[in-house]
């Protein structure tokens, strides 16, 4: 019998959200840019590549910060095969604050924005990873 896949969640909530100050003029995150989280780094120091579509990321005007301020956070559940090269890793994991990297990419043009270029980032909280699949009985 082979082992089930292994699914877990990742998460930057509402109640904790990355804050950023917009500063580029060719668009601005959700009418233009796309935020897009690229990987997941795990508290052990490893770090988890996702696919372009494995997370869904979403961007709101910050009402509180301002001309170009927005918020961001995200959700995903990822599926770990038995033969996926991570998933020795995430059989380990627990329940834990993640470091994740992010970029915002143009919707026509495909350009990556530059940090502290075309955007600042303000608050970068943790996010969340949940493994929601166990083994045993």
């Amino acid at each position: 019998m082979s082992e089930p896949n292994v699914l877990v969640n990742f998460r930057l909530d509402k109640d904790q959200p990355l804050r950023l100050r917009w500063l580029a003029t060719d668009g601005v995150p959700g009418d233009g840019y796309k935020p897009q989280v690229t990987a997941i780094k795990l508290a052990d120091g490893g770090r988890l590549v996702m696919d372009s579509s494995a997370i869904l990321e979403q961007t709101a005007p910050d009402p509180g910060g301002g001309i170009g301020a927005y918020l961001m956070t995200f959700n995903g559940m990822v599926g770990y095969a038995a033969d996926h090269a991570d998933r020795a890793r995430i059989e380990a994991l627990t329940d834990q604050q993640v470091e994740y990297d992010l970029e915002f990419v143009h919707d026509d043009t495909g350009k990556i924005a530059v940090e502290n270029t075309d955007y600042k980032i303000v608050e970068r909280p943790r996010g969340w990873a949940r493994k929601l699949t166990r083994r045993g009985p």
